[in-house]
């Protein structure tokens, strides 16, 4: 402290030496560039006056033609520091007078006549000598004055340097009363002030005193300290009770070999009381030796990279017991880049590893799932394919057979064939571990007995009605049908009706309504909701009365995780998962909400159309009248089959064994083609890609997809398009012939009034 307040002395005395040396140095070099401006500026001021004065004199003395009183006047005048000559020379160049200094005689030359451009160039040859010269007003005279400037120069000399010795002077006065100023109101205050700071005997009385004297800047600086110091101590004296109620163990180190502290968590996470780590070598509680050097080698790398911060986890093994350690080490190192000291923190963390360990196994058995899922999946595919084979070649026999043991014999191997179809749905139900599987679902039956399921859960004050009217009126030719699973969708209800319940809790009378109707979407609606698989729409409300949602949080409300809940009352999940089903199934969710007013949920789902009133029965076969079909499948046998089947029943198929080769095909003759039968699954363009690339040459055309793998699994979007079915193998043979008939009449996909 000391050092420092002569450094800021030297350095404030340097400064001001630095700027007067600039100071001065800028004058004399400013001096230096006008000196001469300055001498020939006050040489001219003289020589003025004195050629006024003297022109005035002499014109008067030659009207009375008194040449004596012009000399007297010349010589006294001659007589002077500054004029070394006067000269009175007439129109013809004839010196009329002429008086010399007798201290400092020019070596002139003067001749008759006198030139004055010659007397000036003698002039100019003397350094010191200048010519001034003015006309005799009334005469044809002119009077000449030669003046020397080394007078004037050696006042002004004389002059500068007065001023700056008095500058000088001056500015070292003020060093010595800037040091003396500055030692009473800057070092010493400091210097008690740092007295004060390392004195820690000091008293609050002693440092109120001592406030009242520092000035206003160090009065604040040692109240600072003085709120500083009894924070630290503060802060010391709750340390220890703070690391005794800390949840982990803390233990720190001097030397980073031994233990020098332990709070007492160790006899519950370590089993070791603190005591007994106290001067033992780090880790030698683990009793392993093995462990014990892989920890040592992980601090030394860190203290070798200089790493502040170490986290590591490890293993110990005590009476049969395994459990899992968390290690957090903090590095404090010296002004020498030497560990000070280090702090650690462990915590168990045995109950995180095994749940780790478990969600591990638990995503290993779900890759293993999937991949039997998918392994399911191709298997349906096949047996699908070869079931639809037997099914259709079985049609065939049917109608060549007239022996009644023949077809009951016929008609158990489609019983047995029904059977594996129904098998084959369970295997892909067991894959994607679901007790339930995507079936059709009458909404108006299914929320009915929703109704009579969550009544019991609901507060009695509160009002929850179904609105079915508008539904029921058209069911008499429609039922309303989706596909989805009873379970999921039952899981999704609930998760909103609840979220309506407790949004409605402060409501003066709280109700929830839930409505259902048909819909169709335009294309507007379809580019709002992108991930809808129909335009033939089931349109799902539940509307309540409680709080609604504020706007800050409305963009997050399918968030996972995201809840404003309280803690305790909901993960977060519930709306996401409500979310990823419904989008599953190909439907959409979207929500209006207002503050205070309330909230509903639009669920929109796509509609399975039932023409009941239409369809005919299982056994009746509807027979076309020779349209061409075109048939595309990678599987001969099922081609072969289902082309003679459309042959038996009046049509006329076109095989195709690929997407590339359908497509082909079609170019060449979608003029006589009306109707496309595609498989999805195959090698090279699959029936998805065929299906688009038909449709740019014809928007039109009906395409029945038939495939042998599992329609509860996503499907793409022009599966549920217009002038579109999905038929899944092994089909029968009057749903096909009905399905037919729709789609040359121009209804496939479509509803009917």
């Amino acid at each position: 402290m000391h050092q420092l307040h002569h450094t800021l002395k030297r350095d404030l005395t340097n400064t001001l030496l630095i700027w007067s040396t600039a100071f001065f140095a800028l004058l004399v070099v400013g001096f230096l560039f006008s000196f001469h401006q300055i001498e020939h500026y006050m040489l001219g001021l003289v020589a003025d006056h004195r050629l006024s004065y003297q022109t005035r004199e002499f014109a008067k003395h030659l009207d009375q033609q008194d040449n004596r009183t012009i000399q007297q006047e010349g010589d006294t005048l001659a007589q002077g520091d500054i004029i070394s000559a006067i000269l009175m020379v007439d129109a013809s160049g004839e010196l009329l007078h002429l008086s010399m200094n007798k201290n400092s005689i020019p070596a002139l030359v003067l001749t008759q006549p006198v030139n004055m451009e010659s007397l000036q160039k003698q002039v100019k040859n003397h350094g010191h000598l200048h010519l001034f010269k003015r006309k005799i007003p009334g005469h044809h005279a002119t009077l000449a004055l030669i003046m020397d400037d080394r007078p004037i120069e050696i006042a002004l000399f004389s002059a500068t340097t007065w001023t700056a010795l008095l500058l000088l002077a001056l500015v070292l006065i003020s060093i010595k009363a800037l040091h003396i100023s500055l030692r009473r109101s800057l070092v010493i205050p400091v210097e008690k002030l740092r007295h004060a700071i390392n004195d820690g005997q000091m008293d609050q009385q002693a440092i109120m005193a001592l406030e009242q004297t520092l000035p206003d800047e160090a009065s604040e600086i040692l109240d600072i300290f003085d709120h500083l110091k009894h924070a630290h101590t503060d802060m010391r004296a709750q340390i220890t009770t703070m690391v005794a109620t800390m949840p982990s163990c803390f233990w720190c180190s001097n030397d980073g070999k031994t233990y020098t502290g332990a709070s007492d968590r160790t006899v519950d996470i370590l089993r070791v009381p603190s005591s007994e780590l106290m001067g033992h070598p780090l880790w030698a509680w683990t009793g392993n030796q093995e462990q014990i050097a892989v920890n040592h080698r992980l601090l030394q790398q860190g203290i070798a990279k200089k790493r502040t911060r170490l986290d590591f986890a490890y293993q110990v093994t005590s009476d049969g017991d395994t459990r899992w350690f968390g290690e957090n080490i903090t590095i404090c190192y010296d002004k020498q880049d030497q560990p000070s000291v280090i702090y650690g923190i462990i915590n168990d963390i045995s109950k995180r590893k095994n749940s780790q360990q478990q969600q591990a196994e638990a995503l290993e058995e779900q890759h293993r799932l999937q991949a039997t899922s998918t392994l399911v999946g191709g298997i349906a595919h096949e047996f699908n394919n070869a079931l639809a084979g037997m099914n259709g070649n079985l049609f065939l026999i049917r109608q060549a057979v007239t022996d009644e043991q023949a077809l009951v014999r016929i008609n158990r191997i489609e019983q047995l064939i029904n059977r594996s179809a129904t098998m084959i749905e369970r295997m892909l139900a067991f894959s994607r571990q679901c007790s339930t599987h995507p079936s059709s679902i009458d909404l108006i039956e299914f929320l009915e007995s929703f109704r009579i399921s969550v009544l019991p859960a609901l507060p009695e004050t509160l009002r929850f009605e179904l609105h079915l009217d508008a539904i029921r009126k058209r069911q008499r030719s429609e039922r309303p049908l989706i596909l989805a699973d009873m379970q999921k969708l039952q899981e999704v209800l609930f998760q909103l009706i609840d979220n309506a319940r407790l949004a409605t809790r402060h409501a003066i009378a709280p109700r929830i309504d839930v409505a259902l109707e048909y819909m169709v979407a335009n294309d507007d609606f379809l580019r709002h909701h992108a991930g809808l698989s129909s335009r033939e729409l089931l349109h799902l409300t539940i509307e309540d009365n409680g709080n609604g949602i504020p706007d800050e949080i409305k963009r997050r409300v399918f968030e996972p995780f995201f809840t404003t809940r309280e803690i305790g009352e909901g993960t977060g999940l519930g709306l996401s998962m409500a979310h990823g089903y419904i989008h599953q199934i190909g439907g959409d969710i979207d929500f209006d909400s207002h503050t205070g007013i309330g909230t509903t949920f639009h669920i929109y789902l796509p509609a399975i159309i039932n023409h009941s009133d239409v369809s005919p029965s299982d056994s009746t076969i509807l027979r076309g009248h020779n349209e061409t079909i075109l048939v595309v499948d990678d599987d001969k046998m099922v081609r072969e089959s289902t082309c003679s089947i459309l042959e038996r029943m009046g049509y006329q198929p076109v095989p195709a064994k690929n997407g590339e080769q359908a497509v082909e095909i079609f170019t060449r003759r979608q003029a006589e083609i009306r109707l496309v039968f595609m498989d999805i699954l195959m090698p090279g363009i699959n029936g998805i890609e065929a299906t688009r690339r038909i449709r740019k040459l014809s928007p039109d055309m009906p395409v029945i997809f038939l495939t042998g793998y599992d329609r509860t699994q996503p499907l793409e979007p022009e599966v549920y398009a217009e002038n579109t079915e999905l038929i899944n193998k092994p089909f029968r043979i009057s749903m096909l012939s009905d399905s037919i008939q729709q789609a040359l009449a121009g209804n496939l996909g479509k509803s009917q009034e």
